[in-house]
């Protein structure tokens, strides 16, 4: 337990204590930011500077300003990459500033004294002196960072000190402090008078090369905040241990970390929200978020399995852990890759008995590894290389490129979207408090930063990528074109469509589970990579007026897409607009040799259509009810019957080769029995739209 100090002597400890308190945005390289290593929620700049730093300056009338104590930890980074420490030395005696101490060394990496008594035994005052070689250690900010962060901001002003990994940051604080200095007359006289509580932690037992002292103060930052301001749920996943799913969603980003030409570029997912996610990602720049690969987990790996293998099935009811934990453990195949007893981190396990919170942390690896050379490679390759996904990648990595960061506020503009966490909610939040600052119009009006300037670019950049994604998708930016494109990506960037597809790999995975030869987890990337070409293959097709690339819009001619509310529960019903996608001929070519007795997938696409003509007719009811109240029940409920089965029909006609003869007598048959009835395929004109049959 020790502080901090603003002002006074600079070489002081006290002082230098408050410089090196440092983020982990700067003791690490967000490039190389693996998100195992998360310690903290993401830093509001904007909270920092304009509530925390005028709270220390601004006199108080009801007693001192006070900051409970900043929490920091000292751990091992070599050349900003997390390492390990090495093994603490066995204690031993010495004299030293004229007193006799303990101390113990972990190599040149750091040094600890305890004060001892005339006994030879540790001092009950509990004195100690702590050192640490910057090369090998920093000291990290576990909790209270946007206090640190406040003490870090006036220090580098004072001193001028900006430089390195915080440079960045510095428009977000400079202009501030420099102001409040100003305003409230803060001399540095006044300055050494501040100081703050700092407890100062390290892990005697986490040295030497086993070591995992990131992961302990991963643990305990979650510990320590499990009764605070809970961190968003974002960071939640970033950072708890606790949850086998939190593992698997985690490294299916540090994924992307390393990505190849062809994979999912990080900055199109959005990771660092503060907030609660919804439907789908908040910022325009993403295509998808962190909440969608948590669902993919749950839903993909832990079932439960009627999800995906009844395809009638809505989201809903309870859902029993050891059925879940019971569908991971055959998802994974964890039988081939545990023995089946075993101990870890001085725990017993049986590999009968794993589940989400239920694991053992010391073969985290072994898991995570068996789940990236299956399901997770096969995740990444369809929202890599789906047609609308890989067009989003394609204009959002051309956009990239075009960007001028000449000046300061285009540089954080860029950062926002493409670098460090959490710098577009900041950008955010200070224009917001800018507008209303300017709208009330007391006092002297803000100034216009770098900041302010920074969200504009933001706000006018969003049509120039809209332009950017037009031309990766249809090929042209055409007023036309980039309307289309928005009305489609307004869909495919939800996270129910997201989901819709992703589970149709795992429902005709469980098909390809009953099929001859059987299902080999080894396979199932190329399983996905076959699902992408069929995918691909429908997108390609089609004549101008119904451009296939269109098909799932809601704003297309004659749409299949009558979902009212996209919100996540509905992913059963985009899995069947995916599932109708493959049944045409340009498609189904890709998926037969996976398929060869197609007897299941005819079932389930028939199982899940009826699922949806339901939604549509129940849809289409509540609209009359509005629309012509004086219906009674019944009528209304055969007047709605007709118009989603006419809407349905025409849909399938226009996008997906299905003819109406075909859908009357799938109409007419048993539920569950799909009765095939396609186009004349030799016709390619047929593939196109189709007259209306009213």
């Amino acid at each position: 337990m020790t502080k901090a100090r603003l002002g006074g002597d600079a070489d002081a400890p006290e002082r230098q204590l408050t410089k090196s308190l440092a983020p982990v945005r700067e003791v690490m390289d967000p490039g190389d930011l693996d998100f195992n290593q998360l310690l903290q929620r993401d830093l509001d700049d904007h909270r920092v500077a304009g509530k925390l730093i005028p709270y220390l300056f601004k006199p108080q009338m009801t007693g001192p300003a006070f900051f409970p104590p900043i929490v920091a930890v000292l751990l091992p980074f070599q050349a900003k990459k997390p390492t390990t420490f090495p093994a603490l030395g066995a204690p031993i005696p010495v004299n030293h500033d004229d007193a006799r101490w303990q101390e113990e060394q972990a190599g040149s990496a750091f040094r600890i004294h305890r004060l001892l008594g005339g006994d030879g035994r540790l001092h009950p005052a509990n004195l100690g002196k702590l050192w640490w070689n910057q090369s090998e250690s920093s000291l990290v900010v576990l909790d209270g960072q946007h206090r640190a962060m406040g003490l870090l901001a006036v220090e580098r002003t004072l001193s001028r000190s900006w430089q390195g990994a915080g440079m960045q940051f510095r428009p977000f604080y400079e202009h501030q402090v420099e102001q409040l200095l100003r305003d409230h007359q803060v001399t540095e006289k006044d300055l050494a008078k501040i100081e703050v509580p700092v407890t100062v932690c390290w892990f005697p037992e986490e040295t030497g090369e086993s070591s995992r002292p990131h992961e302990a103060a991963r643990k305990l930052f979650v510990d320590v905040n499990k009764e605070a301001r809970p961190p968003s749920e974002s960071r939640i996943i970033l950072l708890s241990d606790g949850e086998l799913s939190n593992v698997l969603t985690r490294s299916l980003l540090s994924a992307l970390r390393g990505r190849a030409d062809n994979q999912l570029p990080l900055y199109a997912v959005e990771y660092d929200n503060p907030e609660i996610n919804g439907s789908r990602p908040a910022r325009w720049s993403v295509m998808t978020n962190i909440h969608l690969f948590k669902m993919v987990v749950k839903r993909c790996i832990f079932g439960p399995p009627k999800y995906l293998t009844n395809l009638a099935q809505p989201f809903g009811g309870r859902e029993k852990l050891e059925d879940r934990d019971s569908f991971m453990r055959e998802q994974l195949d964890l039988v081939s890759l545990l023995p089946p007893e075993f101990s870890d981190g001085g725990r017993h396990y049986s590999a009968e008995a794993i589940g989400e919170t239920e694991f053992p942390l010391g073969r985290a690896e072994e898991l995570v590894g068996r789940f990236m050379d299956s399901w997770g490679t096969a995740f990444l390759t369809l929202l890599s290389r789906t047609e609308p996904y890989r067009a989003h990648a394609a204009g959002l990595a051309t956009f990239k490129e075009s960007w001028d960061t000449t000046h300061n506020h285009s540089a954080l503009a860029y950062d926002a979207l493409f670098g460090g966490v959490g710098i577009y909610w900041t950008l955010r939040d200070s224009y917001d408090e800018y507008q209303r600052r300017r709208t009330e119009g007391a006092g002297q009006m803000p100034v216009k930063t770098d900041v302010i300037r920074a969200w504009e670019a933001l706000r006018e950049k969003e049509a120039e990528f809209e332009e950017h994604r037009a031309r990766a998708y249809l090929n042209a930016t055409t007023p036309l074109a980039i309307k289309q494109s928005k009305s489609a990506f307004s869909v495919f960037n939800t996270h129910a469509c997201q989901l819709g597809m992703i589970m149709t790999l795992a429902s005709l995975w469980e098909m390809r589970k009953t099929q001859p030869g059987g299902a080999d987890l080894k396979d199932l990337p190329a399983f996905a990579a076959s699902l992408v070409d069929a995918w691909n293959a429908f997108f390609e097709l089609g004549k101008r007026a119904h451009d296939r690339r269109n098909a799932f819009s809601k704003d297309a001619s004659k749409p299949i897409n009558q979902i009212v509310n996209m919100d996540t529960p509905n992913a059963v019903y985009f899995r069947y607009f995916w599932l109708q996608a493959l049944a045409t001929s340009s498609a189904w070519q890709h998926v037969a040799p996976w398929l060869i007795d197609r007897t299941a997938f005819d079932k389930g696409l028939s199982q899940s259509r009826r699922l949806y003509l339901d939604l549509c007719t129940k849809q289409q009811s509540n609209a009359l009810k509005v629309s012509e109240p004086a219906l009674g029940p019944g009528k209304r409920e055969e007047k709605a019957t007709d118009l989603a089965t006419r809407a349905l029909k025409k849909a399938l006609h226009t996008w997906f080769e299905v003819s109406d003869e075909g859908f009357e007598a799938w109409r007419t048959s048993q539920p569950g029995r799909l009765v095939q009835s396609e186009l004349d395929l030799d016709d390619t004109s047929s593939l196109g739209e189709a007259p209306d049959r009213d």
